[in-house]
């Protein structure tokens, strides 16, 4: 069982310690635990989300933090030695145009196992809070929405920058609510030439159970964007359950498995040092 997508107390949205979070990886026996913490760099929205957690204190995301997060979970790392699990350090980028060059200065400013992309706002509004995301959908039909989301998605992919797509139809966590079921097919068209370029150029795609803990009965993405990616040609899926406490960590990841296996995936990720390696979905069951 593997975890390639937690956030601990360096992301402000999220509770608890890096320790915390091992000792829960450890109960659950999973065999690789990644912290992915968010790093957000939209010059934008720096007052809402470029921010992290720093013992205690509320930092700028252009500060020094890293080397504190990435020393913390490699000493955590060396402590758990070389037991059942391993512990990998990584990153969750917030992506928005424009930024192609902090990107690749705050990935290249320390050795990282995986850097997920993922997109939450677009407009400059957070499309999965539920305070913000209104503001932006009232504005906007769900094709616009899809419009905006697959644009970013594509200069995402074309960028080379990452190691997997994060949660591909976050849009529906806020969305689905304000438009109904009218954006389950908003995608159609949009979605499969940017899923073609994620397999040309051999990037992964994300399973992610957080869709379950939103009482959704499927993950992000819901299966038949997981079907459609596998007729895209995308081969790999990186498996992760998007915690932000320690209780979920590597919650829900066998149904996010059988997701990707119906879906007719047979392949998972895992990564290290941003170099990834197969395992048979079937041993993640």
């Amino acid at each position: 069982m593997v975890d390639f997508h937690a956030h601990c107390e360096y992301s402000i949205d999220a509770r608890g310690t890096i320790g915390e979070y091992v000792r829960s990886a450890l109960k659950a026996r999973l065999s690789h635990l990644c912290f992915t913490t968010h790093c957000d760099l939209d010059p934008a929205r720096l007052d809402h989300d470029g921010r992290v957690s720093l013992g205690g204190k509320i930092v700028d995301v252009r500060s020094d933090w890293l080397e504190s997060y990435v020393g913390e979970v490699r000493r955590e790392a060396a402590s758990v030695g070389g037991g059942s699990l391993k512990i990998l350090c990584g990153l969750e980028i917030g992506y928005v145009p424009g930024i192609e060059g902090q990107i690749e200065k705050a990935i290249g400013s320390h050795q990282f196992d995986f850097v997920l992309c993922g997109i939450h706002t677009l407009g400059g509004t957070d499309i999965v809070s539920a305070r913000e995301s209104n503001t932006y959908f009232a504005k906007h039909a769900p094709r616009e929405v899809c419009e905006e989301y697959f644009g970013f998605l594509k200069e995402a992919v074309a960028s080379g920058l990452f190691d997997s797509i994060a949660h591909l139809d976050i849009y529906k966590r806020c969305g689905l609510e304000f438009y109904g079921d009218e954006l389950t097919s908003a995608h159609l068209g949009l979605a499969e030439p940017v899923m073609e370029e994620i397999a040309r150029r051999h990037i992964s795609l994300e399973v992610n159970s957080a869709g379950f803990r939103r009482g959704l009965e499927a993950p992000y993405p819901s299966l038949d964007i997981l079907m459609a990616a596998g007729e895209a040609g995308i081969e790999w899926v990186t498996l992760g359950s998007d915690c932000h406490a320690p209780e979920d960590v590597g919650r829900d990841i066998g149904m996010c498995a059988d997701f990707a296996r119906r879906a007719g995936f047979e392949t998972a990720a895992i990564f290290e040092d941003r170099k990834r390696r197969p395992v048979p979905l079937g041993k993640l069951l």
